[in-house]
Protein backbone atom coordinates (compact mmCIF):
# COMPACT_ATOMS: atom_id res chain seq x y z
CA UNK A 1 0.00 0.00 0.00
CA UNK A 2 1.20 3.59 -0.98
CA UNK A 3 -0.63 6.73 1.53
CA UNK A 4 -0.34 10.63 0.41
CA UNK A 5 -1.31 12.95 3.04
CA UNK A 6 -2.54 16.33 1.66
CA UNK A 7 -2.94 18.96 4.41
CA UNK A 8 -4.67 22.01 3.58
CA UNK A 9 -5.91 25.09 5.30
CA UNK A 10 -9.48 25.66 3.60
CA UNK A 11 -10.95 29.04 2.19
CA UNK A 12 -14.49 28.47 3.80
CA UNK A 13 -16.16 30.77 1.40
CA UNK A 14 -15.72 28.47 -1.14
CA UNK A 15 -16.03 25.43 0.47
CA UNK A 16 -19.43 24.51 -0.74
CA UNK A 17 -18.54 25.05 -4.12
CA UNK A 18 -15.45 23.39 -4.03
CA UNK A 19 -17.50 20.43 -2.50
CA UNK A 20 -19.78 20.62 -5.26
CA UNK A 21 -16.95 19.80 -7.84
CA UNK A 22 -14.97 17.94 -6.59
CA UNK A 23 -17.87 15.48 -6.75
CA UNK A 24 -18.18 16.01 -10.27
CA UNK A 25 -15.02 16.83 -11.77
CA UNK A 26 -12.32 15.26 -9.05
CA UNK A 27 -13.81 12.41 -7.14
CA UNK A 28 -15.30 9.93 -10.20
CA UNK A 29 -11.79 10.59 -12.10
CA UNK A 30 -9.76 9.08 -8.41
CA UNK A 31 -12.54 6.22 -7.90
CA UNK A 32 -11.62 4.76 -11.56
CA UNK A 33 -8.03 5.22 -11.25
CA UNK A 34 -6.09 1.63 -11.20
CA UNK A 35 -5.03 0.74 -8.07
CA UNK A 36 -7.19 3.25 -6.27
CA UNK A 37 -7.97 1.82 -2.34
CA UNK A 38 -9.90 4.48 -0.39
CA UNK A 39 -9.62 8.39 0.37
CA UNK A 40 -10.98 9.86 3.84
CA UNK A 41 -11.20 14.27 4.47
CA UNK A 42 -10.49 14.42 8.10
CA UNK A 43 -11.18 18.14 9.04
CA UNK A 44 -10.21 19.97 11.97
CA UNK A 45 -11.41 23.82 11.92
CA UNK A 46 -9.92 25.01 8.52
CA UNK A 47 -7.48 22.65 8.36
CA UNK A 48 -8.69 19.59 5.99
CA UNK A 49 -7.05 16.52 5.49
CA UNK A 50 -7.00 14.39 2.81
CA UNK A 51 -5.84 10.57 2.87
CA UNK A 52 -5.67 8.98 -0.65
CA UNK A 53 -4.87 5.38 -0.52
CA UNK A 54 -3.39 3.33 -3.43
CA UNK A 55 -2.56 -0.43 -3.98
CA UNK A 56 1.00 1.12 -4.67
CA UNK A 57 3.62 4.07 -5.63
CA UNK A 58 3.10 3.40 -9.39
CA UNK A 59 -0.29 3.24 -9.53
CA UNK A 60 -0.45 6.26 -7.24
CA UNK A 61 2.27 7.86 -9.42
CA UNK A 62 0.23 7.04 -12.53
CA UNK A 63 -2.22 9.18 -11.07
CA UNK A 64 0.03 12.23 -10.17
CA UNK A 65 -1.12 14.18 -13.52
CA UNK A 66 -4.86 14.30 -12.63
CA UNK A 67 -4.30 14.91 -9.09
CA UNK A 68 -2.00 17.88 -9.90
CA UNK A 69 -4.67 19.23 -11.97
CA UNK A 70 -7.01 18.97 -8.80
CA UNK A 71 -4.57 20.43 -6.55
CA UNK A 72 -4.20 23.61 -8.92
CA UNK A 73 -8.00 24.36 -8.95
CA UNK A 74 -8.06 23.97 -4.57
CA UNK A 75 -5.01 26.88 -5.02
CA UNK A 76 -7.26 28.93 -7.35
CA UNK A 77 -10.09 28.66 -4.74
CA UNK A 78 -7.78 29.61 -2.05
CA UNK A 79 -7.11 26.17 -0.27
CA UNK A 80 -3.84 26.73 0.68
CA UNK A 81 -1.11 23.83 1.01
CA UNK A 82 0.51 22.94 4.53
CA UNK A 83 1.70 19.69 4.08
CA UNK A 84 2.25 16.92 1.25
CA UNK A 85 3.56 13.51 2.71
CA UNK A 86 3.95 10.08 0.54
CA UNK A 87 5.06 6.98 1.66
CA UNK A 88 4.33 3.28 1.68
CA UNK A 89 1.65 2.28 4.28
CA UNK A 90 4.03 0.66 6.92
CA UNK A 91 0.84 -0.56 9.41
CA UNK A 92 -2.64 -0.85 8.30
CA UNK A 93 -4.97 -2.56 10.71
CA UNK A 94 -8.62 -3.90 10.13
CA UNK A 95 -11.56 -4.73 12.62
CA UNK A 96 -10.73 -8.32 14.34
CA UNK A 97 -13.17 -10.94 12.90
Amino acid sequence: MYTIIDRRNVNQARLDETTRRAQTEFFPKVQAAEGFVGFSLVADGDLFTAIFVWEDQSKAEAFDASYADWTKVLEEMGHKLETDNRGETVIQLEPQK
